[in-house]
């Protein structure tokens, strides 16, 4: 079972949104991912401008390949913490280095720019959980939004 899945972690969370209009599952998702890059302390301009800026200030391809970059160096840190790849590592295992959780918000900010709205809700959700974002917190911001 994949830990990082959200209808394993939160299945009501998941339900809501494949339930949204897409409109509200794109504002979703950059709400998500600003969320994430708080709870993580993620510092990069460009990571913070796309998260608050959403698609009405749809980033140009230096800014993607920057944002694609910074998560690819914290997910090699990330890595070199753990001592094993990311991907098979468990959440709590991930929390405990500043780093990996830094590279889950930055991921949170790239999967929002999805072209699907509701795969962008659900995956920067996904790692936003990974980031350490609480699911409670995410349940209500989906109530507000969704």
């Amino acid at each position: 079972m994949d830990l990082h899945q959200v209808e394993v972690v939160a299945p009501g969370l998941a339900a809501r949104i494949a339930g949204a209009e897409r409109g509200q599952a794109r504002r979703f998702a950059f709400r998500v991912a600003r969320l994430a890059c708080s709870v993580a302390g993620v510092h990069d301009n460009t990571a913070l401008e796309v998260a608050r800026g959403g698609l009405e200030h749809y980033p140009e391809i230096d800014d993607l390949v920057k944002l694609w970059e910074l998560e690819r160096r914290l997910e090699s840190a990330c890595e070199a913490s753990l001592g094993a790849d990311p991907r098979t590592a468990d959440l709590s295992q991930l929390h405990l280095h500043d780093e990996c959780v830094e590279a889950r918000a930055v991921a949170a900010v790239i999967a929002a720019l999805k072209p699907d709205a509701l795969a962008a809700a659900r995956d920067a959700t996904r790692e936003a959980l990974a980031a350490g974002c609480d699911r409670v917190v995410l349940e209500d911001l989906a109530s507000e939004l969704l």
